[in-house]
């Protein structure tokens, strides 16, 4: 049976599981409908080893419950960190016979982002060891050869940032799709007391955290229009609705102050509102007048 057809399975069987509780012959009948050109028939040995697949692959627990002799989705225990592997799972599901539709799919164009970088990072952070890479600096344009130890990944805008103690012991974050190669320097290296990560992400929109700027309230007024895709889309995980009138939504933020905050308020345009606090108003408030009176052309 090859791979491929194992991961359509798994994802019909998380599909169900997400509907509810389920019993075997519930889980054979929707594997024969969903079938197709692939022959998704299953055995409980089988059902077993595609569990226990689907927990180390996309962190859900889909446990048997012999009281109620059903298979059922464990929320508590699930973890949301591998979610986005089922998101892109299904993308490609659902777009596998793209090239059969031609003018009726699009697609937006993609440039590299280099996740050909990822494996040896995630290797690097794991083993505690340091890579070499060339690089280059958007803002000189020009390359340059950097020694890392890197400590964290995180992802912002379709991008992926390696976080990493630079030569000077300073924590850094540089963008995989500015890496021109990467080498791995085997051998353990000391790595300097990192900052709690989850804490620090959390603080911020995007990756720029200067530790001189406080956490800050941020208020925000949008449009009728906009503020249904600010509440199902959140802006941060912090986000708490103060007012949904109807006409307006309102929303608070606890996060800094920096440039990724100021240019997710930018591009709402005029759909959104400063309130509070009175800097940050001022800042966007500066920041949309020279976009009109811009001397770049």
């Amino acid at each position: 049976m090859s791979k491929l057809t194992s991961l359509y399975r798994q994802l019909e069987i998380i599909k169900l599981a997400k509907k509810g509780p389920f019993d075997w012959n519930q889980l054979e009948s929707h594997l024969d409908k969903k079938s197709g050109d692939l022959n998704l028939s299953i055995s409980k040995r089988t059902l077993n080893r595609d569990l226990k697949e689907i927990e180390q692959l996309f962190g859900l627990i889909i446990s048997f419950d012999f009281k109620s002799a059903q298979y059922q989705l464990n929320h508590e225990e699930s973890s949301e960190n591998h979610l986005e592997l089922l998101e892109s799972f299904e993308t490609i599901q659902a777009f596998g016979r793209a090239h059969k539709l031609t003018g009726k799919v699009f697609f937006e164009p993609r440039t590299a982002r280099g996740t050909e970088y990822l494996k040896p990072i995630l290797e690097a952070i794991e083993n505690q060891e340091a890579i070499q890479i060339i690089y280059e600096k958007y803002w000189l344009w020009e390359l340059e050869t950097r020694v890392l130890r890197p400590i964290a990944l995180k992802e912002y805008l379709n991008r992926w940032y390696v976080m990493a103690w630079n030569e000077k012991d300073e924590l850094r974050f540089f963008g995989l799709d500015r890496i021109k190669s990467l080498e791995s320097l085997l051998g353990k290296v000391s790595l300097p007391s990192a900052p709690d990560l989850e804490s620090r992400f959390m603080e911020t929109i995007g990756i720029i955290n200067d530790p001189t700027e406080p956490v800050e309230t941020v208020i925000l007024t949008f449009t009728e229009f906009k503020g249904r895709y600010i509440q199902s889309m959140p802006l941060h995980p912090t986000q708490q609705i103060l007012i949904n009138g109807g006409t307006i939504l309102q929303i608070s933020l606890r996060v800094k102050i920096n440039y990724e905050l100021i240019s997710v308020i930018l591009s709402h345009g005029d759909e959104v509102k400063v309130e509070y606090p009175e800097r940050l108003k001022e800042i966007v408030k500066e920041k949309a007048k020279n976009i009109t009176n811009s001397k770049l052309l």
